[in-house]
């Protein structure tokens, strides 16, 4: 073969490698990620607006999570995986500073798109704080959807 014929077949061998490359990490990445719905509404503690915060979907099987932020009248917007769901809610990072020895830091913003966290603390018990021990389930489905999240001062 002459060296010109080599150097085509090289590069006729190397695209379609690139080209193989590229679609198997197009594939492996699309299969992986959770498929997400948008879920809104509002969080209520003993009926009334809990007024800021943030709120966490995470997905029972794959251990995908989403975190929202609640605002000053309760209302939450996020885009939660799809599939059963367990649910937290904190306030915490609101809480004035050495209010309660040993408290945990502010955290100042939420996790999600770095905004910050606006609103009035309001005690809620510690137990929202965990989705494992929040009692708060769902199922999200597919398509837009409206969840309102009821706290009560004793959980059980």
């Amino acid at each position: 073969m002459n060296p010109r014929a080599n150097r085509l077949v090289f590069r006729v061998a190397y695209v379609c490698l690139s080209i193989g490359l590229l679609a198997v990490m197009v594939g492996c990445g699309s299969s992986r990620a959770p498929q997400q719905a948008e879920v809104s509404g509002k969080v209520l503690f003993q009926g009334k607006p809990l007024p800021g915060g943030q709120i966490s979907f995470v997905a029972l099987k794959g251990g995908f999570s989403a975190v929202g932020t609640i605002d000053e009248n309760g209302d939450y917007q996020i885009k939660a995986p799809i599939g059963e769901v367990e649910i937290s809610v904190t306030n915490r990072m609101l809480q004035p500073r050495g209010a309660v020895a040993g408290a945990a830091p502010r955290l100042g913003k939420a996790q999600a798109g770095d905004q910050p966290v606006k609103g009035r603390y309001v005690q809620i018990p510690p137990q929202y704080e965990d989705p494992h021990t929040s009692g708060l389930k769902y199922t999200v489905k597919k398509g837009s959807q409206t969840h309102d999240v009821e706290l009560s001062a004793n959980p059980g």
